[in-house]
This record gives C-alpha cells, sequence and structure tokens, in this order.
C-alpha cells in the first residue's frame, strides 16, 4: 500500500496520534528551555538551581511513568488520554503562576510526565496496536507531531514571549489546548472506531507469536545492551538542548538564529521520518537499530568544534536525521520482538529509563568543569551505545527464542 492509500485507510488514528505527540511538544526540552532566561530573572535563581529542579523533577516524572504507563494495557484509549490532557492543560496553568521553586517543580514534573512522557506513550502504543502491518509508517507519521511542533513553536513562542510575557503565553497554551484540541481529539477517536482492549487481548493469545511481560523483559541481560542505543538520542539531545541558550552565547548566535535552526531540525525531522517508516516495514529494523546513531555522534563533533554560525546548521541536520528515524525503528523494533500485548507496560519501563536519563542530562552538563570534558563524554557515550548494539549474536538469539 502507498503512503496516500494507507493515510486515507487509517486518516483518523493516525491524525489521533499526531495530535498527541504534537500537544506533547508543551513539555519537550527544546520548548520549555526557551523560557529559562525569564524564570531566572522572575524567580531571581541561577541557572544550575533551575538545572537542578529540572532535572528532579523529571526524574520523578521517569518514576511515575513506570508505574501509570502500564495502565493503557487495560483502560480504554479515551479515558486515559482524557486523564493526561487535564493533569497537562493544570500544569501550564501552574507554570504560568510559579513564584516559588517548589511551584516550579510540580509545574516542571506535570509537564514532563503528561507532555514528553505519556502524550507520545499513548500515540505510540495505539498505533502499534491497531496498526500492525505498518507499525513504522505509523509511528512515523505520528513522530510528525514533534517534528512540525519544532518547526512552528519555538518561532510562537518567541513571538508570543516577546508580545504577552511567559505568563499569558502559558494561560495561551492551556486554553488552546483545552477548549481546541482536547474535543477535536475525542472526535478523532471516536470516528477510528477501536476495538476494545478485551477482544485485541483474545487475538493476541491466539497468535504463535510470544508475548513478553516486562518481568520477563528485565531479567534478560541480552535486552540491557540495547538500552543505551534507545536512550542515546534523548539523553544526549536533552542535555545540549536544555543549554541550548548557553551554547549561543558561548558561540555568538541569536536567539533568532538558535529559532532558525531548531526548526531546520524540525524540518530534518519531519522528512526523515516520512522516508525511514517504509524502508522499516519493507526490511529488517534490525539493520537499521546498526547504524541510527552515527549521525548523532558526528553532530555532538560538528557543535563541539565548530564555530561559525552555519555549523549550528550542521548540527541540527545531523541531530534531525537521528532524532527522525529513532521512533519508526525502535518502535517498530519492540512490536516485532516483544510483541503488542503488554507494549504498554514495556514501553512505560524504557520511556522511565529514558526520562530518567533526560532528568540527569541537564544536571550532569553543568557539573563537568568545562565544555570539552562533556563532550568528550557526550562522545564517548554515542560510540559506547553504537558498539553494544553491533553486538549481533545477543540481539539475534534473543529474536530466534522468539
Amino acid at each position: 500500500m502507498n503512503y496516500w492509500g494507507f493515510i486515507k485507510n487509517n486518516k483518523y488514528l493516525l491524525a489521533f496520534g499526531f495530535l498527541c505527540v504534537f500537544i506533547g511538544n508543551l513539555g519537550q526540552t527544546f520548548f520549555i528551555s526557551l523560557f529559562n532566561k525569564d524564570l531566572v530573572t522572575d524567580l531571581l535563581i541561577n541557572e544550575q538551581s533551575l538545572s537542578l529542579v529540572y532535572s528532579i523533577a523529571t526524574l520523578t516524572s521517569g518514576f511515575t511513568l513506570f508505574f501509570i504507563g502500564p495502565k493503557i494495557d487495560k483502560v480504554e484509549v479515551k479515558a486515559f488520554t482524557f486523564a493526561v490532557l487535564l493533569l497537562l492543560v493544570l500544569s501550564c496553568v501552574l507554570f504560568a503562576f510559579s513564584q516559588s521553586l517548589w511551584m516550579l517543580f510540580f509545574a516542571y514534573l506535570g509537564l514532563r510526565l503528561c507532555g514528553q512522557g505519556l502524550m507520545g506513550h499513548i500515540a505510540t502504543t495505539t498505533l502499534l496496536r491497531y496498526i500492525p502491518k505498518d507499525r513504522a509508517k505509523a509511528v512515523s507519521i505520528s513522530s510528525q507531531g514533534m517534528a512540525i511542533g519544532e518547526i512552528v513553536m519555538p518561532l510562537v513562542a518567541v513571538s508570543l514571549l516577546k508580545h504577552y510575557g511567559f505568563n499569558n503565553s502559558w494561560l495561551m497554551y492551556s486554553g488552546f489546548t483545552l477548549l481546541a484540541l482536547i474535543p477535536l481529539l475525542f472526535w478523532l477517536l471516536h470516528k477510528a472506531k477501536l476495538k476494545p482492549i478485551e477482544r485485541l487481548v483474545e487475538q493476541q493469545n491466539r497468535s504463535k507469536q510470544k508475548q513478553w511481560t516486562r518481568k520477563e523483559l528485565s531479567k534478560d541481560w541480552r535486552f540491557w545492551c540495547l538500552v543505551p542505543a534507545i536512550i542515546a538520542p534523548a539523553f544526549l539531545i536533552t542535555a545540549l538542548f536544555y543549554h541550548q541558550t548557553f551554547w549561543a552565547d558561548l558561540k555568538g548566535w541569536s536567539l533568532e538564529w538558535l529559532a532558525t535552526g531548531l526548526a531546520v531540525y524540525g524540518i530534518i525531522h519531519f522528512v526523515g521520518a516520512l522516508l525511514v517508516g517504509p524502508w522499516v516495514d519493507k526490511y529488517n529494523p534490525r539493520v537499521f537499530l546498526n547504524w541510527f546513531l552515527l549521525p548523532l555522534t558526528l553532530a555532538i563533533l560538528c557543535l563541539w568544534q565548530g564555530g561559525t554560525d552555519n555549523w549550528l546548521i550542521v548540527f541540527m541536520f545531523l541531530a534531525g536525521v537521528t532524532v527522525a528515524a529513532t521512533g519508526p525503528i525502535v518502535n517498530a523494533y519492540y512490536a516485532e520482538v516483544f510483541g503488542t500485548q503488554h507494549i504498554g507496560s514495556i514501553r512505560s519501563m524504557l520511556g522511565a529509563i529514558m526520562i530518567g536519563s533526560t532528568g540527569v542530562a541537564p544536571y550532569l552538563f553543568s557539573q563537568f568543569v568545562n565544555i570539552n570534558s562533556f563532550m568528550v563524554f557526550a562522545l564517548f557515550f554515542a560510540i559506547l551505545a553504537m558498539v553494544l548494539v553491533q553486538v549481533k549474536p545477543l540481539a539475534e538469539k534473543l529474536r530466534t527464542d522468539i
């Protein structure tokens, strides 16, 4: 089936996944960090303290996701989505009125848990379950919600911040989500006519594929060799993006040029994911898992050594390639190897690890003695993850066991 035919046949569910991911950008580091300077000024704190609060909130959100994420394996999508969106809206309002580090902590916690964690979790888990033959293609399309967000939202944020200020901007985000996006999502779910969870479980139990549980997977040491590669893009890019204003000052880049770079990053994310999805469905996702970290490794090297304005674009281009490939490749691999009956539980375990890593990343960056030592660490981590994922007998044996 070609792309247009696939989209036409699954338009409502694909639109639901896309919008879930798009809304989740409210909790992504690239967006939240645009407001760091305002928070430092308003709360009279230093950037290191702000990083610490953000890191603790993110770690807490990862811990919480570990327990909440599996509920999507048992609760209907509509009810689960409504609860998450309501908490996201409340978190936006709290963020707008934060006057202390405690208020900021709970605002960060809600934004990170619902935005970075649960909205993408809802989208990907639902698509993996209900579109089994074209999983990578479905995830590719839904991931465009983040790509479009990366293109549009920094530009919107800079404009709203300039004209309406920090507080009013976040009240606008919460109002738009509550009044426009939530009703639209529920209408799309109604039109998609999803099968109840119980009927899906019955079908999975009749299939011959082993349905791994989270407990079984966590006890298999071979699986843990894949984890560094799975978390590397989020971990390393979060560390770099959270301190993007620091990079801009260090390299002499304006905030407008930084927003332009993020737009390039979003465009590559958009185009790359659309190209990767069909390839992953056609070939084995294992083939792509071996090398998808290479562009990110080169991107880190370029950011470290490059000094002119153009190096920002090169970094954003290469980083965007890896991020575009990550969703389709990794999620198709999950479904193919581990099954989909407990996919919400497994994804929430990996999501908790990933979010935990992104929670550590901003504070870890600020603790390095100098920029060179951090870049050496980032390169070492990326290369190590790439080496571990090359240990083919581990993954091949894991797949043979299934």
